[in-house]
């Protein structure tokens, strides 16, 4: 971390106001500047990416411009100390909804950060909002016990944050954030940064795994439980097994024991790609291994029964060698389903 800009910002419907720092605070002690790293760069855990956008043009978007500038010219003190009073202006601008609370504004410059094998600069904008009480203990002159209470921020209290990373200028660069109070007010990733979500495979394999859970939620009969089961589990298979993700040879395996929803999952694949954003590029994609893992666990693949039963179907072998028969039973007017199983654990 070689720079570093502190400011405060207020509401803006509450005219808190805004108190910018005279300079950029000094980074002389390598321990200081450790562990302001550390506190602010911990935060990140998550492999969802972001990026810049804007309703009409991305370079429109004030963030991305701001971001373009500094790393063109990311050697330069006063440039970037000028810089982040405009970034303060623009978030207190943004800042009008009652429930925003005030904070510190922390904006800073980072070099040779690794991402996906590369190094590259990034810029980090964080806001601390929580500011908690602290009782410490000293020795007055006299040698006695004294106690007093002191404020600060605790080093895991950052409320929002993001890290720009200088890589794919052109597409609105990748970021990282956090927002911890997402659900009080969405001005930070809306209205401050304007991110949507970065397209890459992570994206791409979760948004198509997200495509077909929603698909077989719509378009399967109360009837067609094990056919919805058998083509979640396809679905999973596809994706475990294969290292790229292809639509059309997709559609034509999965569907290959059930053509009459065929049509009907193009369609509602068309729907889905305009309601997402996703472009007619994007229909091939390399498989993101640990996003399959975590996405599969939200499929449901079990039958629930009336009689508080439930049938789960780890995979399809089951049902493709018929050891699952379903059936009605005339006299005692229940429907019924038969399984055939080697032992018992």
């Amino acid at each position: 971390m070689s720079k570093l800009a502190i400011h405060r910002v207020g509401n803006k419907s509450r005219n808190e106001g805004i108190m910018a720092s005279k300079a950029l605070l000094p980074l002389d002690s390598e321990y200081l500047a450790d562990e302001l790293k550390s506190f602010f760069l911990h935060h990140f855990k998550k492999e969802e990416f972001y990026r810049f956008s804007h309703p009409t043009d991305l370079t429109q978007n004030s963030l991305y411009q701001v971001c373009l500038s500094l790393f063109e010219q990311g050697s330069d003190d006063e440039l970037f100390y000028e810089k982040s009073v405009e970034l303060l202006q623009y978030l207190y601008d943004k800042s009008e909804h009652s429930r925003i609370a005030s904070g510190e504004l922390y904006i800073c410059y980072f070099s040779e950060i690794l991402i996906e094998d590369e190094l590259v600069d990034g810029i980090g904008i964080f806001k601390v909002e929580t500011q908690n009480k602290f009782l410490k203990i000293k020795l007055s002159d006299a040698g006695n016990w004294v106690l007093h209470f002191d404020e600060g921020t605790q080093m895991d209290a950052i409320d929002k944050g993001c890290l720009v990373l200088n890589t794919y200028s052109n597409e609105g660069f990748k970021i990282l954030s956090v927002d911890i109070k997402s659900g009080e007010a969405r001005y930070w990733l809306d209205d401050f940064l304007m991110l949507d979500a970065f397209h890459d495979e992570q994206y791409l394999t979760k948004t198509y795994m997200n495509l077909c859970k929603q698909f077989s939620k719509n378009h399967f009969e109360t009837e067609e439980k094990q056919e919805q089961v058998s083509f979640l589990n396809k679905t999973i298979e596809y994706f475990n097994s294969n290292e790229s993700f292809d639509i059309a040879g997709f559609t034509d395996e999965i569907f290959e024991d059930i053509p009459e929803k065929k049509e009907r999952f193009q369609e509602y694949k068309t729907e889905f790609q305009e309601k997402v954003g996703l472009l007619p590029e994007e229909e091939r994609f390399f498989i993101s291994a640990p996003t399959v893992k975590k996405t599969e666990r939200s499929f449901k693949r079990i039958i629930q029964l009336d009689n508080q039963i439930e049938i789960k179907f780890q995979n399809n072998r089951a049902q493709d060698e018929g050891l699952v028969e379903k059936g009605y039973d005339e006299e005692k007017g229940l429907s019924y389903y038969k399984i055939y199983y080697t032992k018992e654990f």
